[in-house]
């Protein structure tokens, strides 16, 4: 065989290959993006896009990644919502960055947004996320925010603004659920807490016998 066969049937694998990356990162119903943070870190995220009216920013906490949110960002698609699902700095392919400025990760998905035209941006943040997006609403509370949904955040200050409608999820028996609880004593109204039976944390609650009325909740509140 020449060596003008060998490098066809070589070029032939990159293709088959990239043809195959190509397809995993759009034919899924999402695309991957990148933006760039205050603090000069890149953020890769995964964007479902739907209408230009409402899209969601998911937060994952400390053991998940992005991917941990495909299955609400998905749904949210079907029924015409858009979402950014995103890897915190340190996370998958998002560049390393100081670890206290993960509130700058959620500010840039928020400028990513906006910079795309959306008027009205949504999030949802569990554990080190949900301290991440209440951190970053106390550096900077922007008018498209309309909606937060925290599940057991690990950290921040409760949210004062009143243009923002919160909803706060906890399991009862979990060990941040006095934390948790005064986050949302501190938060203004309009408010809601949700407290599920169970020591289930953050995005495990996804995995309890209650996971269907959790998920219809959480979409329920984003739609609403």
């Amino acid at each position: 065989m020449t060596n003008n066969f060998f490098y066809k049937v070589f070029i032939s694998l990159i293709l088959m290959v990239f043809n195959f990356q190509l397809s995993m990162a759009t034919n899924d119903g999402f695309k991957l993006i990148t933006y760039t943070t205050e603090d000069g870190v890149i953020i890769e995220a995964s964007f479902f896009e739907a209408e230009k009216d409402l899209v969601v920013i998911f937060a994952h906490g400390a053991i998940f990644n992005k991917d941990s949110w495909y299955f609400l960002a998905e749904r949210l698609q079907k029924e015409g919502v858009s979402s950014l699902s995103l890897d915190f700095r340190g996370y998958g392919n998002s560049k390393k960055g100081s670890t206290n400025k993960k509130s700058f990760d959620i500010l840039g998905a928020i400028d990513y947004l906006k910079e795309k035209g959306f008027k009205k941006i949504a999030i949802v943040g569990g554990s080190m996320g949900g301290a991440a997006v209440l951190n970053a609403l106390d550096i900077k509370t922007d008018s498209v925010i309309e909606k937060v949904v925290l599940l057991a955040p690990a950290g921040g200050k409760g949210i004062v603004s009143k243009s923002i409608k919160k909803l706060i999820i906890v399991s009862k028996n979990e060990g941040l659920f006095s934390r948790v609880n005064s986050i949302y004593k501190e938060s203004s109204q309009p408010k809601e807490l949700k407290i599920y039976p169970g020591s289930f944390h953050a995005q495990h609650m996804f995995k309890a016998e209650y996971s269907n009325e959790l998920i219809n909740l959480v979409i329920g509140f984003l739609k609403e």
